[in-house]
């Protein structure tokens, strides 16, 4: 694991086994305008791709989501004593992490290497029935899609938001996956998960 020191700005290239990542760290003080005072973001690059952003709302309603993960590694941006650090790490079994949409994860195992990826989500949105119908009922769902590659096999799993409320779990052979939480918006979506070994 790979724990690196954040200050406020562009940091220089630091690299970490194929790695070579740079930071921009934005904290947000009494300076800028007043509804961002009290914000952090963190944007991190690797080779000059985007691979992970971090954005921590001073709205207690908003949920942040501090684990990401990024191809065989997961990014965690951690707040200790008002210092700021971006921890890497390899990607392990029973740690909470968020993929995003087109991103994938692969965790090494004795058992063969397994593989997710988050190909689609889309939102659907309407009624249930026709406008005479004085029954129908509106409804507005994320439509989620994950692809799962183990020794074996390839999965695909579909699925709604309305599913995820009280955790979603799909069951492989030698594993589960717990689908936590979602967060849908018109340019970006994630789903939070943790995988375990059965």
């Amino acid at each position: 694991m790979k724990k690196i020191s954040l200050k406020h700005g562009q940091s220089g290239i630091i690299e970490y086994n194929d790695l070579k990542i740079t930071t921009n760290l934005n904290i947000y003080d009494k300076s800028s305008a007043a509804h961002l005072i009290g914000d952090i973001s963190l944007e991190v690059q690797n080779n000059g791709e985007s691979i992970a952003s971090f954005y921590i709302n001073n709205d207690p309603s908003e949920r942040s989501y501090y684990t990401k993960a990024y191809k065989k590694y997961l990014l965690t941006f951690l707040i200790e004593n008002n210092n700021y650090y971006l921890s890497i790490e390899p990607a392990q079994f029973g740690k909470t992490f968020a993929l995003l949409n087109n991103g994938n994860l692969t965790i090494e195992d004795s058992k063969g290497n397994l593989e997710i990826e988050l190909t689609d989500c889309g939102h659907e949105w309407g009624y249930d029935g026709p406008p005479e119908d004085k029954n129908r009922k509106y409804f507005d769902n994320a439509n989620y899609t994950l692809k799962v590659i183990t020794k074996d096999t390839i999965k695909s799993f579909n699925f709604y938001d309305s599913i995820i409320k009280n955790k979603y779990t799909i069951a492989l052979e030698n594993y589960t996956i717990d689908i936590l939480s979602d967060r849908y918006t018109h340019t970006s979506c994630l789903l939070e998960m943790i995988i375990n070994k059965k």
